[in-house]
């Protein structure tokens, strides 16, 4: 029986603000797939927007990985039309595409928006391995273009970010209708997940190893918290709300409105350690109710029928400000109830796997961004090779 199964898929960030302004701009990207079918569609994106979007037309296509060769681009439609009307707040799923789907081959998709776009959300990566876009002034849909539109001219709020990084407006999900047996993995979680130095090379490892068989999506969003919303930052734009909802809410909304992952793996906590010490929010949670935040969302997975894995929290003490050595002693803390008290499903030490041998609360040299709490791609590829090793060495 036929399904459809998210090939790729990442949380649409809320900014509560206006990030940037598209008009007169082609976007193009290229979705890494590991999925073989009958068919795609899109589900576009216009969530936490004030005003329609409206893209012009849209396109999409197939790239063989081993040959180079692309499929004949093929117009994306919504209930028909060329033109792409998307309701403010919402996000919809574009019709069917019914065309021969190899997992040996990623998928390219274009989109042009002509007339005047406020973006307030977009999807972003802060690496290049899984999908790429890139943003061009004028209607280059179907042929190719000879530059770019610079990142800090089209979307300067994104440009902002110290960490670079890349993003897609107007898609959140590229799904596979495919009659496989094939395996979902759901990563959920904070930075650590969402920036994806962690997730690509997850994903790398498990497409080689089981090509066709599976397909992994990214719910994380940085700066997240499992237990409570984000902070309210005054005087910062969108006053924090790119940090979103607790995680135990935002959970289902944002790794099951596509399918139902077979598999979820969830490392989470960092900020609930740190951000209510460092932004002098009134109530700093105890590890318990770091905790009792993580088995709440493992039993939301369970009930939905998908296998639970989680890991304790990497080493993030490093600088030497006032905060830390609170927020240190909750993150240990924490670990140690997953390590003594976690019985619902696997779960994995990541923090004696990342922890430099000569001090347990800093991450390895050579393992993070030089911030000692965001893995590198060195990092996250060692993360990355247990995680298989212990949960994924079959499917």
């Amino acid at each position: 029986m036929s399904k459809w199964i998210p090939s790729w898929q990442y949380v649409p960030i809320d900014y509560g603000q206006e990030v940037g302004v598209f008009e007169n701009i082609t976007q193009k990207c290229v979705f890494s797939n590991n999925l073989s079918g009958q068919g795609l569609r899109f589900r576009l994106n216009n969530l936490h927007s004030e005003k329609p979007m409206r893209i012009r037309h849209g396109s999409a296509a197939l790239r063989n990985r081993l040959t180079g060769r692309l499929s004949p681009w093929m117009p994306l439609t919504l209930e028909g039309s060329e033109e792409l009307a998307v309701e403010p707040d919402s996000a919809v799923y574009s019709d069917e595409i019914l065309y021969p789907v190899s997992h040996e081959e990623d998928v390219v998709l274009s989109l042009y928006f002509e007339d005047r776009y406020s973006v307030r959300s977009v999807c972003t990566t802060s690496t290049w391995h899984s999908w790429q876009s890139v943003q061009y002034t004028g209607d280059f849909t179907r042929t190719e273009a000879l530059g770019y539109t610079v990142k800090s001219q089209l979307v300067p709020v994104l440009a902002m970010d110290p960490y670079p990084n890349q993003f897609a407006a107007g898609v959140c999900e590229v799904s596979v209708l495919t009659e496989d047996d094939v395996k979902l993995i759901g990563l959920f979680g904070d930075s650590l997940t969402h920036m994806s130095y962690f997730s690509d090379p997850l994903t790398t490892v498990l497409y080689a190893r089981f090509p066709g068989k599976c397909s992994v999506i990214n719910g994380g969003i940085s700066g997240n918290r499992i237990g409570k919303s984000h902070p309210v930052l005054k005087g910062v734009p969108g006053e924090g709300c790119q940090f979103g909802p607790a995680g135990r809410d935002r959970f289902q909304r944002d790794l099951y409105h596509g399918a139902r992952p077979d598999y979820v793996f969830i490392l989470e906590g960092v900020n609930d350690c740190s951000h209510s010490i460092v932004f002098q929010e009134p109530d700093v949670p105890g590890a318990e109710d770091i905790f009792e935040a993580l088995q709440d969302v493992v039993r939301q997975g369970r009930s939905l029928g998908s296998t639970v894995y989680v890991s304790t929290l990497p080493p993030f003490g490093a600088f030497g400000e006032s905060w830390r050595d609170q927020a240190e002693a909750l993150r240990c803390a924490y670990n140690d109830l997953i390590r003594s008290r976690y019985d619902a499903g696997g779960w994995i030490d990541l923090d004696r796997l990342m922890r430099d041998p000569d001090d347990p609360h800093r991450m390895q040299e050579g393992m993070h961004l030089g911030d000692g709490v965001h893995p590198n791609w060195t990092g996250g590829a060692k993360m990355a090779r247990a995680v298989a090793e212990k949960f994924f060495r079959r499917l």
